[in-house]
């Protein structure tokens, strides 16, 4: 089993002309959805992966709908959209963009949100005050967080000798954010206004050759990998004890035990083995044993395991009795057409 990567960039040479593909869901939002049905929902954690998902889901949302305006902009004869890009820079160091445009005239991050309500821009320190019916929430300031982008994208573009204006846009999703109070220093925009600043962009001249200006996609490809959040057990207080163990399956919810197929609708035992192990990973820890695997997925002995882990897309560390399985993160895929 190949785990599914969260994106999936393809790209297809026309004339010149790159074009992007659609925006895909996060995997996380599919496996979260998964994880609810594996804890009680008098628990705390139930709460908080429900509001997680709401979050990706509008997320994913707000980030659609701006695609729609970057399609309506006239690109230079070579460009490209990268859409949730990540790419670890070290062992801690992560580059996460929501959207990046490559052109031989600039490169742009932009930095899209979907909040409701009324939103201020506080300094000192730097957070973003949301405002609904009265009561105020303070979240991540996206003015440093588009900061802390472009440093890393610049960091990455030295070591391909790339150099080439970098432009940054916090991009509101939707007319309903009203801003009270902008940022400080970096450029704002609603969703629908967009192409207004990429058209000015576009009339800079190129900045680097067509070469360069592929090797730095395909540079940026080989380097972005799934993003696999953190185990939620390591994140919010959580007992191995209070989490359902067995097979269930995706699309009924109900525990199968020594059955082939889901008994309603079919679905694969060995499908259901694939995702248990993907809630492990998302859930519990981000290492699996031969041990653990035979106690979550409530296997018939250690053999079953081994057969089962050895078969997937894991990395095995170790050798015999120390040995333990992790996730590995897959490539993002590019696929150049003449």
């Amino acid at each position: 089993m190949v785990f599914s990567i969260q994106y999936t960039i393809l790209f297809c040479l026309k004339g010149g002309i790159l074009v992007d593909n659609p925006r895909i869901l996060p995997k996380t939002v599919q496996v979260y959805k998964r994880l609810l049905h594996r804890i009680s929902k008098n628990q705390s954690l139930y709460l908080e992966i429900e509001k997680k998902i709401r979050a990706i889901e509008a997320g994913y949302s707000g980030e659609s709908y701006v695609d729609n305006f970057l399609k309506q902009v006239n690109f230079p004869k070579h460009y490209a959209i990268l859409k949730d890009l990540h790419i670890q820079i070290d062992e801690n160091n992560y580059l996460q963009i929501d959207t990046l445009i490559l052109t031989k005239k600039y490169f742009a991050i932009l930095e899209i949100k979907n909040i409701r309500g009324k939103i201020y821009f506080q300094r000192n320190p730097n957070q973003l005050i949301r405002e609904i019916d009265g009561e105020t929430t303070p979240l991540k300031c996206p003015e440093q967080q588009l900061k802390r982008h472009v440093q890393k994208l610049k960091l990455l573009l030295q070591q391909y000798k790339v150099n080439i204006p970098i432009k940054s846009l916090i991009v509101l999703a939707y007319s309903k954010t009203h801003v009270v109070l902008p940022p400080q220093y970096a450029n704002i925009t609603m969703g629908c206004d967009i192409s207004h600043h990429i058209e000015e962009y576009n009339q800079l001249p190129d900045a680097i050759s067509t070469q360069k200006f592929h090797q730095s996609l395909t540079n940026l490809l080989s380097r972005s990998n799934e993003f696999i959040p953190k185990p939620l057990a390591k994140v919010y207080p959580l007992e191995l004890s209070h989490i359902k163990i067995g097979l269930f399956c995706p699309n009924c919810h109900v525990k199968i035990n020594n059955q082939r197929n889901c008994i309603n609708c079919n679905t694969p035992k060995k499908i259901m083995q694939q995702q248990a192990i993907e809630d492990w990973f998302y859930l519990v820890k981000d290492t699996i044993s031969n041990s653990e695997c035979v106690y979550f997925l409530e296997l018939k002995d250690k053999f079953a395991a081994n057969y089962l882990l050895n078969k997937m897309a894991l990395h095995p560390v170790n050798h015999h009795k120390s040995r333990y399985y992790i996730m590995q993160k897959t490539k993002a895929l590019s696929e150049l057409q003449e």
